[in-house]
């Protein structure tokens, strides 16, 4: 300890000096700067779940690999779909442009499909009659 230091002062000392230690290794590149770690978005909690069917743009954009523009298009597609809800199991995604089966398999554990919110038993007919979602 040094003259006039107060309490604390020792693990406040050692915090900076183990912050000094870890950003001079980033910078060495023995430990990978985290934007260059594979993933390099906000880290996605796996119980996360989100309803496709009510979420919002926001919500969307949450979940892995989904940005602006694929939100936009899952928005699109449910509100044009013949059938309430849109997306009733984590194949359906693969209808949305831009979605195809790699994209709804890292999604599958990020789904909450069938919630009471999501209209589930509710059904609308689509063009011609039948049930489903037009091209």
């Amino acid at each position: 300890m040094f003259p006039g230091d107060g309490p604390g002062t020792r693990v406040r000392r050692r915090a900076a000096a183990a912050g000094a230690l870890l950003m001079g290794a980033i910078l060495l590149g023995s430990i990978p700067r985290p934007s260059a770690m594979e993933g390099a978005g906000p880290p996605i909690d796996v119980r996360l779940r989100i309803d496709p069917n009510v979420a919002t743009r926001e919500e969307l954009m949450l979940l892995p690999r989904i940005g602006p523009v694929l939100a936009d298009a899952i928005i699109d597609y449910r509100t044009h779909c013949g059938r309430v809800p849109a997306f009733r199991r984590a194949e359906d995604l693969d209808e949305v442009y831009r979605i195809g089966p790699r994209t709804v398999e890292l999604l599958r554990p990020h789904l909450a499909l069938g919630s009471k919110d999501s209209g589930e038993g509710a059904r609308r007919r689509g063009p011609g009659g039948r049930e489903g979602c037009s091209p």
